[in-house]
């Protein structure tokens, strides 16, 4: 495949272009390519260190002395040499490529290898030993009982910027996974990204966690090609078509190589949302938003395509006046509580004798009577003594609890009018 990089061995010659467009005496970049680097502090990792990362000097250096024992040139008869010298490094190269299709899926890579040590031995880096050493950044594990391995000391990284961004700090860089390669050439992990516009931008980076003697970079044969076209265009789409706060709704996306690789996230916090689920051959992100405004809805493919959806939240409506309805009902004087003893249909006069022979109603004055929906109706504290329940039509508590809900309902058994009277009498 055709490597799409300008100069991509570093077998051209020179110049002292950089990041920051200043050049210094100590800079010799390869031509196509531009130097950048962090500088200063603070240093997260290492509090201690007050003098931050520094910037690196740089060079196209020869297959000669002192390059051959160890060869620091892995092909043809150049490489690059970045390095610094007891402090530590954020520091690589950026080449933009231009001139390409929109939706073309790139790779990039490249070969580096670090000489890290506190000593002058050139073969020799500390925690790898003088033997060609790699491993990946994440596949990394310190032998038991070491707090911290000079293993990781040297981390190799190769960034794409499918916008052709030249910034090597912009959140659109997609960088693909460090390792840790010591001695001897070995290829750093490629990354892959789909570009947006018509031109792309490749960064090769050696991240320095602590200040050794020797801290120096060797980089050799980057790599650019386009190993296909990209996944379908995202698509998204809103469910419901509107919505108020506090109003439940769903995004979902297609596209790329397929709903299994893609995310949906929102960056505002006032969306909360579950993570994003295959639902029917899309992905589905369900969210709610706990305030009104315009929100975006973002989705990347782990293969690099992205979308975006706007949509505006509306407040909640202000509620509308409720008439009270037209009743017939007229209120009591006072408040007060009532009892209704409720005599099922089909019964005689010989059941109401029953309940006045009872005494409650010299006692109490509870009501006395023979329809549900009355001893259903009244005072808020109300409470309905049925007797014998089992002979209306319909379950008479459900009935209660249907239609007049709050009271406290009381259900009495008996087979005669006697039997009733005992009953009542017990209450």
């Amino acid at each position: 495949m055709t490597n799409l990089l300008e100069n991509p061995g570093f077998e051209g010659g020179w110049w002292r272009k950089t990041a920051t467009g200043q050049e210094y005496g100590e800079i010799f970049v390869p031509e196509g390519w531009v130097g950048f680097w962090r500088e200063g502090g603070p240093v997260p990792h290492d509090p201690g260190n007050t003098n931050g990362y520094g910037r690196p000097e740089m060079h196209v250096i020869n297959r000669e002395p002192p390059f051959l024992d160890p060869l620091r040139v892995r092909s043809g008869q150049r490489a690059a040499k970045f390095f610094t010298f007891y402090r530590i490094h954020d520091a690589g190269f950026y080449q933009q490529v231009a001139g390409l299709t929109p939706g073309t899926r790139l790779e990039a890579t490249g070969w580096a290898h670090a000489w890290s040590a506190t000593s002058d031995d050139p073969r020799h880096s500390d925690g790898a030993g003088t033997g060609p050493f790699f491993v990946r950044a994440s596949e990394y594990e310190p032998p038991p009982g070491v707090p911290d391995s000079a293993v990781r000391n040297f981390t190799f990284v190769v960034g794409l910027d499918p916008t052709g961004g030249e910034d090597p700090w912009a959140e659109s860089v997609v960088w693909g996974e460090g390792a840790h390669i010591y001695n001897a050439f070995a290829q750093i992990p490629p990354v892959q990204a789909v570009v947006t516009g018509d031109r792309a931008t490749v960064f090769v980076r050696s991240r320095v966690l602590w200040p050794f003697k020797h801290c120096d970079s060797y980089i050799d044969d980057m790599q650019l090609i386009a190993t296909g076209p990209s996944g379908a265009p995202i698509e998204i789409a809103l469910t419901p078509s509107s919505v108020t706060v506090g109003q439940p709704f769903e995004i979902s996306a297609t596209g790329g190589v397929g709903p299994d690789h893609l995310t949906i996230s929102f960056a505002d916090d006032r969306v909360f949302q579950k993570p994003t689920t295959l639902v029917n051959d899309r992905a589905v992100s369900r969210c709610v938003a706990v305030e009104a405004g315009q929100y975006e809805a973002q989705v990347r493919a782990d293969t690099g395509e992205v979308g975006s959806l706007v949509l505006a939240v509306a407040p909640l409506p202000d509620p509308e006046p409720v008439e009270p309805p037209p009743s017939d009902f007229v209120p009591p004087r006072e408040s007060y509580e009532r009892v209704y003893v409720l005599i099922p249909p089909g019964l005689g006069d010989a059941w109401f004798q029953a309940v006045a022979a009872s005494g409650v109603w010299q006692r109490y004055r509870w009501t006395i009577g023979g329809s549900a929906d009355d001893a259903g109706i009244g005072p808020a504290v109300r409470r309905v003594i049925a007797v014998n329940p089992h002979l209306w039509p319909s379950d008479l508590r459900v009935f209660f609890e249907t239609h007049y809900a709050g009271l406290d309902y009381y259900a009495v058994a008996a087979a005669t009018p006697a039997q009733l009277t005992q009953a009542l009498a017990q209450l």
